[in-house]
C-alpha cells in the first residue's frame, strides 16, 4: 500500500513539474522582451533601441528635438488631464448638462489635435536627419509601433469590455 502511494505521489509530482517546465517561454526570441527590458519604462527601451539606430551626432540632435517637444507637450497633457477630469465630473452629475459636456469634448479634441501636430512636427524633424537607408528602417519601425499601439481598433487603449 505504501509503495503504491509513493509511486502515485512521485508520478503526480513529475507530471506537475513537467507541465510547469513545458509552459515556460524561451527567452531571447524576436518580439519578446528580456526581463531587464520588461522592467524598463517604455521611453527608456525606445531610447536604447534608437542608440543602435542613430549615429552619435544624430542621437544628440534627436535628444534636443525630443526635449523641445516634451517642453511643448507637457502643459498640453496637463490641460488634457484636467479636461478629462472635468468630463468625468460633467458626465456623472445628477443632471448632466449636455452643452457643457459637448463643449468640454471640443476642448479635449482641440488639445489632442495640438499634441498630434507637435508630435508630427517632431517626427518630420527626426526624419530630416536620416539617410535614405535609415529612413526605410525608421518608417518601417514607426508602422510596426502604430500597429501594436492601435490593437487593431484605431485606439491606443484596448477596448473596454462592458458587462451586460
Amino acid at each position: 500500500m505504501k509503495i503504491r502511494f509513493l509511486t502515485l505521489t512521485l508520478i503526480t509530482v513529475l507530471a506537475v513539474s513537467s507541465m510547469a517546465i513545458a509552459q515556460q517561454k524561451p527567452e531571447g526570441k524576436r518580439g519578446e522582451r528580456t526581463q531587464r527590458e520588461a522592467l524598463m519604462p517604455r521611453h527608456e527601451r525606445m531610447a536604447e533601441r534608437m542608440n543602435h539606430f542613430f549615429t552619435e551626432e544624430q542621437q544628440e540632435q534627436v535628444k534636443a528635438i525630443r526635449l523641445e517637444t516634451a517642453k511643448q507637450v507637457k502643459p498640453l497633457r496637463n490641460e488634457l488631464g484636467e479636461l478629462e477630469a472635468r468630463q468625468q465630473t460633467l458626465t456623472t452629475a445628477d443632471k448632466a448638462d449636455l452643452n457643457a459636456i459637448y463643449s468640454n469634448i471640443d476642448k479635449m479634441t482641440g488639445v489632442k489635435a495640438e499634441i498630434q501636430k507637435i508630435m508630427a512636427k517632431q517626427h518630420q524633424q527626426i526624419r530630416s536627419l536620416l539617410t535614405e537607408e535609415q529612413l526605410l528602417k525608421f518608417d518601417a519601425m514607426k508602422g510596426r509601433m502604430t500597429d501594436k499601439r492601435d490593437n487593431g481598433f484605431g485606439d491606443r487603449k484596448a477596448p473596454r469590455q462592458h458587462a451586460g
